[in-house]
């Protein structure tokens, strides 16, 4: 019991440095999220789709802004920007922010692991989930211990996620695409051609077009 104690302490102080990490450069660079947000986050997304996206009910809203400043970090840029550019180098090089080694960790593994599709295998609500990739029908089951996440998911549920590994085990960067059951085989036929590296610009934009759409 301590070490679960322990674990779920850890956990959350990893999870609340990368909150307050989103929230200041979201804050200190909002010219060039701004830009970034325009140029690629809402790239080919139209007039209508972006009216759609801003009237989406407030809990998608909130799921969204938390997608939008996870992918920034994760695999975004500053255009025009003199010097660093990066995000996430930003981030780490901040004294303000004050991010002990287990955060730092947890951030500077955002670039290498890939935002995937997976399906759902089984969920105890308020403690855990396990889920597989839905695009490689050989993958193992991974157990992810995540009171929030658990609460949201039901099995065979079908979710776009980003996941970090801990020394507790595997968890979620925070980002979250539910994709419904009615849109998953026009999904994988459009990222199945392409390399696991190359497919997240392609499922973050078909998710905001469902946002769009309020599905």
């Amino acid at each position: 019991m301590i070490n679960e104690r322990d674990q779920a302490v850890a956990s959350m102080g990893r999870r609340e440095g990368v909150q307050h990490a989103l929230v200041w450069v979201s804050h200190l660079y909002r010219e060039q999220l701004d830009r970034w947000v325009e140029d690629v986050w809402l790239a080919d997304i139209s007039d209508e789709q972006r009216q759609g996206i801003a009237s989406a009910d407030p809990k998608i809203r909130s799921i969204h802004d938390v997608n939008l400043l996870e992918y920034l970090v994760a695999e975004g840029r500053f255009s025009d920007m003199d010097g660093e550019d990066s995000p996430l180098q930003l981030i780490l090089a901040s004294d303000e922010l004050e991010l002990d080694q287990g955060q730092r960790d947890y951030l500077m593994q955002l670039p290498s692991r890939p935002l995937q599709l997976y399906t759902v295998d089984h969920c105890v609500p308020g403690e855990s989930f396990s889920v597989r990739e839905t695009l490689d029908g050989d993958s193992k089951v991974i157990d992810i211990a995540d009171t929030y996440g658990s609460r949201m998911f039901d099995a065979g549920d079908t979710v776009g996620l980003r996941l970090i590994e801990t020394p507790a085990g595997w968890e979620t960067s925070g980002a979250i695409y539910h994709i419904p059951d009615v849109y998953l085989s026009e999904l994988e036929q459009l990222l199945q051609p392409f390399e696991q590296s190359e497919r997240a610009p392609l499922l973050t934009h078909y998710w905001l077009k469902l946002v769009a759409a309020h599905v």
